[in-house]
Order: structure tokens, then sequence, then C-alpha cells
């Protein structure tokens, strides 16, 4: 039967149980946000080598090799990048592939060349943590009981990519044992910096997805209570989205004398009320939030510097593209009416575009119900996802995108500090995967 192949493949995933539960639980514990991804990755590619991906016709693509320098968004600085390499070396970041990774180049990309003619097929899976402070409660977090919790204070996997890494670990393992029955290229990529929108970019303008003819991606998501779903699929379009830190510089002094200085303090408050009552249009819906606000040094101190974290979002491009400059205009002249100066600062976006052919979504929930798989049937969703680079690139060049849900039990909302996920859940992940590299190279029906 042609579906033998993808059997034997869920029976040789579920030896692998075990080192899923271990390798998610690790990357929990050493989470790393966005950019910092430097001991993940280089835990990556020592597995891949193992594996022998850095052997021909395969590759294995590190940092530089599958990014584009010039489309990278929100990096932090120098300094910060250096502190964060130090630690990876001295938690276990395996050398020489830490280097690779060096000073923000967290992406990883591992390449099967079957050498048979075939399809050429993507796989992404992002790999970032959040910058939330995990609960470290063993009395009602289960990594905090467990004893798996962030180490890192401020940096936390509370959206469950410590999984998906771990999920693409196993594909990239399953396919490469079971590599001489497969035809056609399959490209894996460990993606940086989703959070915040910043990191699929580099990689989608690198050139190395220009030739991909379907591109598929994973998310964790949460199971409906009374469910026993384990796939869920959405489609529709992904909000446009651009976050922006502002920096507004005024003048101190002494509140006795408030003439004397240009407060930034009035400047931030007039720009958060301006911005919330930006008029809505008839071009699409929108969304603000001004999320973080990091100002003043003292109580008889006129405030001279404020840094404000913000973001928004268009359910169409258009609404994206009406808010934004309107959004600019009241951050510069209600800086200026105060006197002071306002920077702002582009820390991530993402296009209005959709991540899902509604055609290949419907192909594959059919393909998961055919193989014995519970899903969610597909229903328009809107998201900001980084991955809309990607699903883009792959589209716009008449190429399929996708990005089906592996559910789980939560025990917590996506980003909340008590978030957590089920490590037995993993396997599905890596099994639909291959299900759908094996289906689309017309192995398994």
């Amino acid at each position: 039967m042609a579906n033998e192949l993808y059997k034997e493949m869920c029976a040789y995933i579920d030896t692998r149980k075990d080192f899923m539960r271990e390798r998610r639980q690790d990357f929990h514990k050493h989470a790393e946000a966005g950019w910092h991804e430097v001991r993940t990755c280089s835990i990556i590619a020592d597995h891949l080598v193992k594996l022998g991906y850095d052997k021909a016709p395969c590759k294995i693509l590190m940092g530089k090799e599958c990014m584009n320098d010039d489309e990278r968004m929100g990096l932090p600085d120098q300094e910060e990048l250096d502190f964060i390499y130090q630690r990876a070396l001295d938690e276990g970041a395996i050398l020489p592939y830490a280097e690779k990774f060096k000073d923000g180049h967290t992406a990883i990309v591992a390449i099967l060349e079957t050498g048979k003619p075939g399809p050429i097929i993507g796989l992404r899976t992002d790999i970032d943590a959040l910058g939330v402070i995990e609960c470290q409660d063993p009395a009602v977090h289960r990594p905090a009981k467990e004893g798996f919790a962030s180490i890192h204070e401020g940096e936390m996997h509370a959206c469950g990519h410590d999984g998906h890494g771990t999920i693409n670990m196993v594909v990239a393992e399953t396919l490469m044992k079971f590599k001489d029955q497969l035809c056609g290229t399959v490209k894996m990529v460990w993606q940086p910096a989703e959070e915040g929108v910043r990191g699929a970019k580099s990689i989608a303008y690198s050139g190395i997805l220009d030739d991909v003819q379907y591109m598929m991606a994973v998310h964790m998501g949460a199971r409906p209570k009374g469910s026993n779903a384990s796939i869920g699929f959405s489609y529709g379009l992904n909000m446009a989205n651009a976050k922006m830190d502002v920096y507004i510089t005024g003048k101190a002094c002494h509140a006795a004398a408030p003439e004397s200085g240009n407060n930034a303090m009035l400047a931030m408050a007039a720009i958060v009320q301006g911005v919330y009552g930006i008029p809505r249009a008839s071009v699409g819906d929108a969304r603000i939030n001004v999320g973080q606000v990091f100002a003043g040094s003292g109580r008889n101190v006129v405030c001279d510097r404020v840094k404000m974290v913000m973001e928004l979002r268009g359910l169409t491009q258009a609404s994206l593209e009406y808010l934004e400059p309107y959004a600019r205009r009241i951050i510069e002249h209600a800086a200026a009416m105060h006197g002071c100066t306002a920077e702002i600062k582009m820390m991530g976006a993402t296009p209005c575009y959709p991540i899902d052919d509604p055609a290949f979504v419907d192909e594959m929930n059919q393909l998961a119900k055919n193989l014995g798989f519970e899903t969610l049937d597909p229903k328009p969703g809107s998201n900001s996802e980084d991955y809309t680079y990607m699903a883009q690139r792959v589209m716009e060049r008449g190429g399929k995108s996708l990005m089906f849900r592996c559910l789980s039990d939560y025990p917590a909302p996506g980003h909340a500090v008590t978030f957590d996920i089920q490590e037995e859940d993993l396997p599905t992940g890596s099994k639909f995967f291959c299900a759908m590299v094996t289906h689309l190279m017309g192995l398994t029906n």
C-alpha cells in the first residue's frame, strides 16, 4: 500500500518520544528570545551533522548562509549580542557551530536532497522565546515543579516555539532515515525572532525559498475543551503589522521651575491619547496598542527621555497604510508641541497577505482525516504571523502554502506566565509534517 512508508515513519517517530520530551524541556529551560538563539541553533546544527546533512548532496546552511542581513529587523545592540553569545557558550552551546550564529545570525536550514526527481518542499518552525518572566511557583506551573522553568529572567517559551524546533529536529531525523524511499528536495527551516515579526523576512529574502513549490509551517494550538482533535487548520488574510519603538527627547530641569525644561512625559501622554483617538477608516479594521512606556528619573525632575513600545495592525494593507502615517504625524507633532523631538524605529513588520492557500488547506485536511487524525475543520482566521514573508515569497512564485496547528492541552493562554504544552502531543506535529511530505511526493494518500 502507498501508506506503508508513512506507517513506518510514524512507528519510528514514536520511538523518539523521550528525545522530544527531553529536548523540548531543555530548550524551555534555556529560553532564548529573538536574535538570542545561539545555544538553540548550535544544538540543532550538531544534531543535523550527526544525521549526515553536512554530506553531499545534502546541505546545512547556518547563519549568514541562509539570511539576508539587510532584512533583519529589531536587532539588539552589539553589547547585548556579545553578552548573549558568551552566555550561550557558558550554558553548553556547541562549538564550532555556535560561532556561525553570532551577532544575530540565528537561523539554520537543512536541505535533504534525495537525488531523484520530485517536488521541492519547505518546512518552517520558529525557535525564539518571548520577553516574559516565567512563573516559578511549583504549585501552579509544571515547568517550575519539574525543574525546567526558564533560567533566564525575562525570556520564556510562552508560545510553544520550544516544541516547534523539536518537531522539526525529529522530522529531519525521520526523513534522513527513510531518504532512499523519498524523492525530490526538502528544505527544513529553523527561524529566529518570530515574536515581534522580525526574523522570517531575512530568510525569505535570502533566496533560499525561491524554488520551493510547497511551503508548510506548524504552530502549537489549544485543543478545545471536550475535543479529541490533534490537528487544526485555518485560512484567511494575515493582518498587516508595524511594530515601532518611539524615543522622545526633551530637556530635564527641576520640577520647581518646569518652564526651564521640555517635558517628554507630557509629549508621551499626548501621543498615547492621540494614537488611540485616530479615526477609523472605511478601508479596513485596525488595531492600536501602546504596550510599554519607560520614562522619568525622579519625582522632582522634569522628564527628558521616554521610550514607548507600540504596534499597529490592519486587517487590510490599506488600513495599515492609512494608520501608520497618521500615527507618525501624531508622534512627531505631539513631541514638537511640548518642545521635544521624536525618533521612530521600526522593530518588526508583516504585510497583509494570506499564509494559507484554501484549496491546499482542504487537501491537507482531507489527508489528515484519511490517515486517522481527528481535525478541526478549516475556518477563517486573522493573525499577525512572521511566516507571512515565507508564504508570500513562495505563493507569488506559483507555489502553495499553509500553516497547521498541532493541538495540545493548554493550562493557560499563549504568552501567559504559566503557559505550557504537553510533550506527548509533539510527535503529532512530526508525523503530520512527514505525512504532507510523502503525500506531495506521491507516496501517501
